[in-house]
């Protein structure tokens, strides 16, 4: 079968496993293709000079850019999916169907009806639950043990096409967002040859989602990312879980912002203050009193500052006994969708 494949996932090994199917791909689309090795440099400084002590992040298995190119495969810009001279190109690839999985735009009619048999994505939940652009975020946020893949027929209708194939998979205990978002491209790229694969077969057999079960978050925004002192310890780690690897942590105390890089719940712990105070302080480390349980804050930075001089400020602007705002500040960007 012959496949277009759209994609921003870099460490995915989507390609190698349609290959080794039989397939062939006759191009890779994402929005746009960076510089590679001096985006990489860039990316390493922006880190280094930002925070004091980096946020983890997941080791990459694959490198998709490189694989495309010892292969050949055509990497495409394309910054509108639905342009009318991208749809003629399409069109002239003679494709019988395209792949979708995590791409940053609404594909429209006129593309969805070029290849011959239609298009298939991948979405990183369970649906009809978790539809939406961040499912991950949502889903660690709000305490759920359960993730999954589903690769679904796409429609003009975000995420509520007829169901291919499901997986899912336990979300861990400690498990930030990252974390499971490489685990769900992985299974995203078996569960997507295999679905390639019954294509071919003739054996596939899409059945309609249960629309009554059916529930959509859209893309987070500073409300959405502020802790609540008033919550448990264990919502609040759940907050933080959700950010990593790519954000801290946000929150405000004396009219300063704190990034938040690492802390562990200490639920059901004896507590002696009220929500938000800061109860002990060691080098480098807050105790915070929550409305259920303490967050031990193991790393943080006061905001803009880094190093030594960030390290100082810790011991002279957060005194025992001042408390987190429960709310951001009235002026900030309360408003506006984080990126």
């Amino acid at each position: 079968m012959r496949l277009l494949v759209f994609s921003q996932i870099a460490d995915w090994d989507f390609g190698p496993q349609l290959k080794a199917s039989g397939h062939d791909i006759a191009a890779w689309v994402r929005p746009t293709w960076e510089q590679g090795p001096q985006q990489a440099v860039s990316t390493t400084l922006t880190t280094i000079l930002s925070r004091s002590k980096p946020i983890q992040t997941s080791q990459p298995k694959f490198d998709t850019r490189t694989w495309l190119d010892h292969e050949k495969i055509p990497r495409i810009p394309c910054p509108s999916v639905n342009a009318p001279q991208f749809i003629e190109y399409v069109k002239g690839l003679n494709i019988d169907l395209i792949v979708v999985c995590i791409f940053p735009q609404i594909f429209k009619a006129a593309i969805l009806q070029t290849p011959r048999l239609g298009v298939f994505n991948c979405h990183p939940s369970l649906l009809p639950r978790y539809g939406g652009p961040q499912p991950g975020f949502w889903m660690i946020k709000n305490g759920e043990s359960v993730a999954g893949v589903t690769v679904h027929v796409m429609t003009e209708k975000i995420d509520a096409g007829d169901i291919v194939a499901q997986q899912e998979l336990i979300i861990g205990e400690n498990e930030n967002a990252g974390e499971l978002l490489q685990r769900q491209h992985y299974a995203a790229a078996t569960l997507l040859t295999e679905a390639v694969n019954a294509m071919t077969q003739g054996t596939i057999n899409p059945r309609p989602q249960n629309i009554a079960e059916r529930s959509y978050f859209g893309k987070k925004k500073v409300a959405d990312t502020t802790p609540d002192w008033n919550g448990s310890a264990r919502q609040i780690y759940n907050l933080l879980r959700a950010l990593q690897p790519d954000e801290p942590l946000i929150a405000y105390l004396n009219g300063h912002t704190i990034k938040i890089f690492d802390a562990r719940p200490q639920e059901g712990s004896a507590s002696w203050g009220v929500p938000g105070e800061i109860l002990t302080k060691q080098s480098g480390t807050l105790l915070v009193q929550t409305g259920n349980g303490n967050l031990e804050i193991r790393s943080y930075e006061i905001g803009p500052y880094h190093g030594w001089i960030n390290r100082t400020l810790q011991e002279l602007l957060l005194p025992l006994g001042s408390r987190f705002d429960l709310a951001p500040p009235a002026t900030g960007p309360a408003s506006k969708a984080v990126p």
